[in-house]
């Protein structure tokens, strides 16, 4: 009896002392926070590999297609012929088969490796195990005909050890390998339609392109680096034959330019210079009072372009011509171009201050060179001088009118190349608007470019395009050679032009800019989002 009631009193002593109390619970809480942390680092890493491999499988697609070992040319490159092949590996394929396959796997694995690091997991590269499943081929037409554009689609999967892994079926953590999967890629490269360009180069030829890029004149002039530059498109536009290797160049391109200094030539008249704005009939000179009205005519103002009256009142000259200009009635005209001249009201013969009183017989404007053409271009392109101050909004807007001039070739249409044309307009300026020896910049282009100018011949070169095939949008493009633009004037440009905008200072990256803005660049293949109607298929 005595010993049942030490018991009971030994046990009811247990029941009632709470020391230890937290670390028996801890103990049993352990494994369970142990597994919620298994759960939560490996699932975070899971979604994290997830994403790199999807991401690597795109790029890998993209390279794939770059590389394009399903119909290239030379299909017997090194990077195919190195690949070594056993018997087992033929089968019923031919050996060159079998070898491009594994140069794929190997193209494709080497990228998305780089990817999701499967390094973190493997010390040997030999025990990494991902899997890849590449599929190739024709494209089909919309009337079931094999096109020569090709597509593929990349599917893949990889084994991911486990970071915690607490034994199998206790259901804390994640399985001790688990494959994750790509969701399946597709990309496709366009070797059937081949869009023509209308490329328009609205260039400075003020007399500041006589200087180096650093503004000397003992160095390689711009004018000099741009005619090189020129030269170089247009050999690359108008002569490179359209079936060499990664090129897609339509015989129908044309390319012409618009000259621009203090204003711009039309087409027609040589002798002359244009500033094609709408103009107000007078100008109120506010803070002016030299014994007359404080007012100024168009009429008057543009006598004096060419002129050497800054040291006068005239410092403020600049501000004047911006006041002329009816920018809302400037920019509600271009709805009115249509590739012919304009009967603008401030016209004046070519002057030291626009492209130079003795090239009143040489174009400065001009359209269009074609096909084997381009000596041509290049020749009339070389005649023209730098002379004048800058006005670059003049050779803009002279320039978008004559690219309403659409191909009068009847094999060049939509209809017939299945593609619509690819409108460009390239703007190149060596410096900021302004008159010449004045201190003040001109705001011009600045205030039109705000007030919507770029947007609306956009707009108005759009319009041409067939609704019946993809539509090739315009594109502005604006570069910046031997300064850098600062400002209003900068900002006004890259609201213009977008991406499209460049700053170079030597002929290589002249070259490099012009060929990015054209798009002349070889198809490397881009992503689609539905499968590809395959010609096999």
């Amino acid at each position: 009896m005595m010993k049942i009631k030490n018991y009971t009193a030994l046990l009811r002593r247990f029941y009632h002392n709470e020391r230890g109390a937290y670390t028996v619970m801890m103990a049993i809480m352990f494994f369970a926070l142990l597994g919620i942390v298994a759960l939560t680092v490996d699932g975070s890493g899971m979604l994290l590999d997830k994403a790199r491999f999807s991401q690597g499988i795109e790029q890998a697609g993209l390279a794939l297609m770059a590389e394009n070992n399903y119909s290239r040319t030379n299909k017997e490159h090194e990077d195919v012929l190195r690949q070594t092949v056993t018997e087992d590996e033929l089968g019923s394929k031919t050996k060159l088969e079998v070898q491009k396959e594994k140069r794929n796997q190997e193209l494709i694995r080497g990228i998305v490796r780089h990817y999701y690091y499967p390094s973190t997991y493997f010390k040997d590269s030999k025990d990494i195990k991902d899997d890849y499943k590449p599929i190739c081929d024709n494209l089909k037409g919309p009337n079931g005909e094999q096109l020569k554009s090709i597509a593929c689609e990349i599917s893949g999967e990889f084994e991911r050890p486990s970071w915690l892994y607490l034994g199998k079926n206790n259901g804390l953590s994640f399985a001790e390998i688990t494959t994750i999967n790509a969701n399946k890629i597709y990309v496709q490269k366009n070797l059937d339609e081949i869009i023509p360009i209308d490329l328009m180069l609205v260039t400075d030829l003020s007399g500041s392109m006589n200087d180096d890029v650093n503004g000397r004149r003992y160095g390689t002039a711009k004018i000099d680096i741009l005619r090189d530059v020129v030269a170089s498109i247009a050999k690359e536009l108008l002569e490179q034959n359209n079936t060499e290797e990664g090129k897609i160049i339509s015989k129908y391109n044309r390319i012409g330019f618009t000259s621009f200094a203090f204003g711009a030539q039309q087409q027609s008249n040589s002798a002359k210079c244009y500033l094609p704005y709408e103009i107000k009939k007078n100008v109120r000179l506010d803070g002016y009072n030299y014994g007359r009205n404080n007012s100024i005519s168009y009429t008057e103002l543009l006598s004096y372009v060419g002129g050497s009256y800054q040291s006068y009142f005239y410092l403020t000259l600049a501000e004047h011509f911006d006041a002329l200009v009816d920018y809302d009635k400037t920019i509600d005209s271009i709805d009115s171009f249509n590739g012919k001249d304009f009967n603008y009201l401030m016209t004046f013969n070519k002057n030291s201050w626009c492209l130079g009183s003795a090239n009143t017989r040489i174009n400065s404007t001009y359209i269009w060179a074609k096909k084997n053409e381009s000596a041509n271009l290049i020749s009339r392109f070389n005649w023209v001088p730098a002379t004048g101050a800058t006005l670059s909004s003049s050779g803009l807007l002279i320039g978008a009118n004559l690219l309403m001039n659409t191909n009068p070739d009847e094999e060049a249409q939509p209809s017939k190349l299945g593609a619509n044309t690819q409108r460009i307009i390239l703007v190149l300026s060596d410096g900021a608007d302004q008159i010449s020896n004045a201190n003040s910049s001109l705001n011009i282009t600045s205030n039109l470019i705000n007030q919507g100018m770029c947007e609306k011949i956009k707009s108005k070169l759009d319009s041409l395009q067939d609704k019946t095939y993809l539509e090739q949008p315009t594109r502005i493009g604006f570069v910046a050679f031997g300064y850098g633009p600062s400002g209003t004037q900068k900002a006004a440009w890259e609201k213009c032009v977008g991406k499209y905008y460049y700053v170079a200072n030597n002929k290589e990256e002249l070259l490099e800019s012009f060929r990015k803005i054209i798009g002349l660049v070889e198809e490397v293949g881009h992503s689609i989002y539905q499968p590809p109607s395959y010609y096999s298929n």
